[in-house]
């Protein structure tokens, strides 16, 4: 089966690495999701699977400040060696190693909010956290980040090699996910081919699975049409000719678990503008989502004005609540912000202060580029100057990532979050992925907050100081039309509202089958739920 990164996601981009240490692309995850079994399974209605999980079982003291986790004994490494929990432990330790290097640091307070990691035997660990939290939070948010790596394998190597072997097939020789690593080319594809030795109780039909890297729309839907690739996100802007496409099939998924948005670079002193909250809120007014939704995703997507997305609605605010439903477009309103901070029209009605012009550059991957034109004509029309740029996603990273990375302006992109919806290394002051240099005391005693507290209170009361402040710009969430040959089933399963790709669903039925069962005699187990 042949289909592209990305699919229910985001448009695709290339895979660029397998190591799931060292990588922060929403793409590098999905791919070295196939490799690696997590430590906790989350499913779609964030509940943990069991039966998919390499912990068995999750322990909380009365004070919530020690968890004890208990291993299954059946999961073994592609090499045949058991997994226990100095491959976990190989994971801890390589994050504190890492420090900020490591993309999640700090997410779900590990390994900040520890104060002892103690392996206790092959199949049971325990970790004391410095204080008592939220429990949810730390096992969604927090065990989460800790999928075991082979130790026995990677023990001996240096960070300079695991960076040196990135993307090098003979390096993830052992896996323990249902699928190897076979072959990556890079900018062209990469094939990955079933784990024989998976434990889990799904074991893959597919013996290929090839991601092409192909970036722009036209791209994708010819090869859909010329069958080149069977299953792809079918891009937006080709929604009329869906038609041409035959012996396809179409599901809706998502909006996926994450927010589209255009991020600014509070670092840079040329558009120091965006550092008042008047601004971005006049920006958020001046946006016209309802419009966005019907042109940009051909009616395929949701409004979004904050952090957490708006389904499922299980930590939506009231607020958050009331603009889904109302929205928040406002032209009149962005124009008197706008007055206040003392921003006036110039001759060619863009607004001026102090000699300055209220104009920035958006960075965008290619094919990209409807959505941010409407985006830039409806602040036109309250006076800001929104400029559009296309380079590809990997310069679009490099540009705007690490300390250094000033001298960017804004960028259109998505993110995803992690289950528990607390944020804190985007949105804190030097949080690991704060590549916008944005910094309030204000969010920081709001985000500290949310670990700790019982109930939804504490993340009620930092949703609803994003979306009156706008850290980040919230755009609407997309949902994403899948088309998939006739003969492939599975897709059900294969893909997450929450971004996840599962391929070892998917099966490919003889000629004259159709009915959505995966065949019989096929080395299959049954059960393992729904992801």
């Amino acid at each position: 089966m042949v289909t592209v990164p990305g699919v229910g996601l985001s448009p695709p981009a290339a895979v660029n690495g397998f190591n799931p240490l060292l990588i922060s692309s929403a793409f590098d995850q999905q791919a070295a999701g196939l490799l690696y079994q997590p430590l906790i399974w989350v499913t779609r209605r964030f509940h943990i699977n069991r039966i998919l999980s390499i912990a068995r079982r999750i322990t909380v003291s009365p004070g919530h400040r020690i968890f004890t986790i208990v291993l299954w004994r059946h999961w073994r490494w592609s090499d045949g060696v058991p997994v226990t929990t100095a491959d976990v432990a190989y994971t801890y330790h390589m994050i504190q190693r890492l420090g900020p290097r490591f993309a999640n640091y700090g997410v779900g307070g590990i390994p900040t909010d520890v104060s002892s990691f103690q392996v206790l035997g092959p199949y049971r660990l325990r970790i004391t956290l410095k204080r008592p939290v939220n429990p949810r939070w730390f096992i969604l948010n927090g065990l989460a980040l800790l999928t075991p790596l082979p130790a026995a394998a990677w023990a001996r190597v240096s960070i300079t090699g695991l960076y040196d072997h990135l993307a090098d097939p003979r390096f993830f020789q052992v896996v323990d996910g249902p699928f190897r690593l076979l072959t990556y080319v890079p900018g062209r594809y990469v094939t990955f081919g079933p784990n024989r030795r998976f434990a889990g109780p799904d074991k893959p039909y597919l013996h290929r699975l090839v991601m092409r890297f192909l970036h722009d729309p036209e791209s994708i839907f010819f090869g859909l049409k010329t069958g080149k690739l069977q299953i792809a996100d079918l891009p937006h802007e080709l929604f009329p000719g869906r038609h041409a496409l035959r012996g396809f099939r179409e599901r809706t998924v998502g909006p996926v678990w994450g927010f589209n948005y255009l991020g600014f670079n509070y670092a840079n002193p040329r558009i120091t503008f965006v550092r008042d909250a008047r601004v971005r809120a006049a920006m958020m007014h001046a946006i016209r989502q309802r419009l966005l939704i019907r042109v940009q995703y051909y009616g395929q997507g949701i409004r979004d004005y904050g952090p957490i997305p708006p389904q499922p609605p299980t930590y939506l605010s009231p607020l958050a609540r009331r603009l889904e439903r109302t929205g928040a477009y406002d032209p009149r309103l962005a124009r008197r912000l706008l007055r206040a901070a003392g921003w006036r029209r110039g001759a060619d009605g863009i607004r001026e202060k102090d000699g300055h012009r209220l104009v920035f550059t958006a960075l965008l991957s290619p094919g990209q580029i409807r959505g941010p034109t409407l985006i830039k004509d409806m602040l036109a029309k309250v006076g800001i100057d929104m400029r559009l740029r296309e380079k590809p996603f990997n310069e679009i990273v490099a540009m705007t990532q690490g300390p250094d990375a000033t001298k960017w302006d804004a960028i259109y992109l998505a993110w995803g979050l992690g289950v528990y919806p607390s944020a804190r290394n985007i949105f804190a002051c030097g949080g690991a992925n704060n590549f916008y240099h944005y910094c309030s005391h204000r969010m920081d005693a709001l985000l500290d907050a949310v670990p700790i507290a019982s109930g939804k209170g504490a993340i009620y009361r930092y949703e609803d100081y994003f979306i009156k402040t706008q850290p980040l710009l919230v755009l609407p969430g997309q949902r994403h039309v899948i088309e998939a040959r006739d003969d492939i089933h599975g897709l059900k399963r294969a893909y997450s509202s929450l971004g996840g790709f599962n391929p070892q669903y998917l099966w490919i039925a003889r000629h004259g089958r159709t009915a959505d069962r995966r065949p019989t005699g096929s080395g299959l187990a049954a059960g393992g739920g729904h992801p």
